[in-house]
């Protein structure tokens, strides 16, 4: 075996133990160690004891620990002890993680339904459901993996390419490599991308009963138009204890911070 193949073969291996050790680390990092509260807020939540169910759920939110099927529990328990401003929010911080996830839009959708505002929304513009869509397939973690893995991968074809003798493998080599590199510079601009959605999420959830939205951060100013609990709005602006808010159909004012939870 010449020094060429030898080089080629264990650059094959390690590309294979890292994509082992990547697919380990993760599959490690999503068993929590809050597995037994969760196994018990599940029973106790099977057997009718939802007040105790929630206890449990959140306290293993107050441990450090968050996940969509953490959320999307607590907000089955809101929903059963007829809570739905709250039951939303966790829906909706549920989907944050898990955008494709069919489960939590229907009970989302079933819980939207006890609300009072029945609000239209903007359509979206064809590429922004494409990009949003896309930046969705897979978490911030997911992405930033892949394009490690990818970003592993091009290195080793690059070492290929210049340690290389043999014209085709060379060629090869140089454009595998540059493709790789380009789809892991994609990859991690999605992580990134995903990242800071989640981090910066704008959106939140209405508590009050009944809000009157305000033409400017004041209590004398004109009132433009009351929202309800449950009601989702997004923050554009904050002044003090105000948020400038907009509704899913475009409708814009002020409201009390107080007044909502973000998601």
């Amino acid at each position: 075996m010449t020094k060429e193949s030898a080089y080629i073969k264990s650059s094959l291996w390690a590309l294979v133990i890292l994509t082992i050790v990547f697919t380990g680390v993760s599959g490690y990092i999503v068993a929590g160690p809050a597995d037994d509260t969760i196994n018990e807020a599940n029973e106790e939540y099977s057997n009718g004891y939802y007040e105790h169910a929630l206890e449990l759920y959140k306290s293993v939110i107050n441990q450090g620990y968050a996940s969509s099927d953490l959320y999307y529990n607590i907000g089955n328990t809101y929903f059963k002890l007829n809570r739905f401003p709250e039951a939303i929010l966790y829906y909706e911080r549920a989907l944050v993680l898990a955008p494709h996830d069919e489960n939590i839009r229907f009970n989302l959708e079933l819980a939207r339904k006890h609300t009072i505002d029945k609000i239209e929304s903007i359509p979206e513009l064809f590429y922004e459901r494409w990009f949003k869509s896309l930046i969705n397939i897979n978490t911030a973690d997911g992405w930033g993996t892949f394009g490690i893995i990818l970003l592993f991968i091009a290195v080793v074809f690059a070492s290929i390419f210049l340690l290389s003798t043999r014209r085709g493998i060379r060629s090869f080599s140089f454009y595998f490599s540059l493709i790789l590199l380009l789809l892991a510079i994609g990859s991690l601009s999605l992580a990134y991308l995903q990242h800071n959605s989640r981090t910066s999420n704008r959106d939140a959830i209405v508590f009050d009963p009944s809000v009157t939205v305000k033409s400017s951060p004041s209590e004398n100013s004109i009132d433009l138009f009351v929202i309800h609990e449950g009601t989702k709005v997004r923050i554009y602006d904050i002044m003090g204890d105000w948020y400038e808010v907009r509704i899913a159909s475009g409708s814009q004012g002020w409201i009390k911070s107080s007044s909502v939870e973000k998601i």
